[in-house]
């Protein structure tokens, strides 16, 4: 037997990260052409750099999202724009690039809900919209384009600390998406909690929540998948599922159940293909046992076993709850590297991601690096999970 390395271990830089108090967060991609990207990458303060009032002042103030673009098939890539946000999500529509944007905050860690638009292939952006006044936050998670809709779900962190859960919003495409008329939003659905028994007592006072939520359409119904993100050495390879009803006028989301998702514990990504007829998912496994680095580079010996962001892997499934694995995409050396907070994007026979890594950085949350991956011939990987 002989062994198989990762699918996609060499990558190209997509960004660069120098500054030591600042580090990349949540990265997007959209494809623009054949040949030709779109990244977006945060660059935001790290906690442990400032103390709590500066901290909101350089949060406020220097945040910045980088537009980098690639014109090669993502060999290489330059910087076109810098934009004055927290984090930013792109998605493409009639020929222009959208950006949902948020600011960041003082109060809260964000500020309302932006839309800006480019048409020149994110060289330069319009002023932005206000499509919701409030506090929001997601990375590029995916979102669900159907009958001149567009739905994407977003953190309300204004429910709390230790309760912040999703909301939908949705936009009418067929009027012009800056207006905020075009745009629609659900209730705000609370962290419900997690049975006691899937927590260690030793770190019950460790905050857990929902993060990072996903929009699916599965068989036409309209599904939200979040990350739970749990307490210390809580149960990890969970996720929250959520069911949409929209009329047309008004936006309902229920929380429905708990679910068994791998790498449920971080935030993952989800993408349905129209020619396998399959959900493929981007996603960290839990593997590591006594960590010696902690979540922001101390607690050293602790056990934290749901923080590991070495192996970035690659699922599939029909439904977008039940999963079968197709390999590692990449994988980093030591608990303190990491590839992580993946976004993917099909490209014909191929699949590609970004990934916000943790090479030469403090630790494996504040990366320092944007890197692009291509797993080739990704269909080749599943085997044949439809009824004959």
């Amino acid at each position: 037997m002989t062994s198989r390395g990762p699918l996609a271990q060499d990558f190209t830089v997509v960004f660069h990260n120098t500054k030591e108090d600042f580090f990349i967060d949540g990265c997007g991609l959209v494809r623009l052409r054949p040949e030709e990207w779109l990244a977006v990458v945060p660059v935001t303060p790290r906690v442990s750099c400032f103390d709590p009032e500066r901290l909101s002042e350089e949060r406020a103030l220097n945040s910045r999202v980088h537009i980098v673009r690639s014109l090669d098939g993502g060999s290489t890539w330059d910087v076109v724009a810098s934009l004055p946000y927290y984090t930013a999500t792109p998605w493409v529509h009639d020929g222009a690039v959208y950006l949902f944007a948020n600011k960041g905050g003082r109060r809260y860690r964000n500020d309302d809900l932006l839309l800006l638009r480019s048409g020149d292939d994110g060289a330069s952006w319009s002023d932005p919209s206000t499509l919701f006044r409030g506090h929001y936050w997601n990375c590029h998670t995916s979102m669900v384009q159907s009958e001149g809709r567009i739905y994407w779900a977003t953190d309300d962190l204004s429910l709390g600390e230790n309760e912040r859960g999703p909301c939908v919003i949705v936009g009418d495409l067929s009027i012009d998406p800056m207006d905020p008329a075009a745009w629609r939003k659900s209730n705000s659905v609370p962290y419900q909690g997690v049975p006691d028994q899937l927590i260690n007592p030793a770190f019950a006072d460790q905050p857990s929540r929902y993060l990072e939520p996903n929009v699916l359409n599965v068989a036409g119904r309209l599904r939200v998948v979040a990350t739970v993100k749990p307490k210390r050495q809580s149960t990890t390879g969970l996720c929250a599922v959520l069911d949409v009803q929209d009329d047309g006028r008004d936006i309902d989301l229920e929380f429905t159940q708990y679910h068994p998702m791998p790498g449920g514990q971080l935030k993952f990504d989800i993408v349905w293909d129209e020619v396998s007829r399959l959900f493929w998912a981007t996603l960290n496994l839990a593997a590591d046992g006594q960590d010696a680095m902690g979540w922001m580079g101390e607690g050293g010996g602790r056990f934290l076993g749901g923080n590991d962001r070495r192996f970035l892997m690659l699922y599939y499934g029909i439904d977008g709850l039940n999963w079968f694995p197709a390999g590692c995409v990449a994988r980093a050396s030591g608990l303190s590297q990491s590839f992580m907070y993946p976004k993917h994007v099909l490209d014909g026979e191929d699949l590609v991601v970004i990934s916000r890594t943790s090479i030469e950085a403090p630790n494996r949350h504040d990366a320092d690096y944007a890197t692009f991956h291509r797993v080739r011939n990704f269909r080749d990987l599943a085997i044949d999970l439809h009824p004959g």
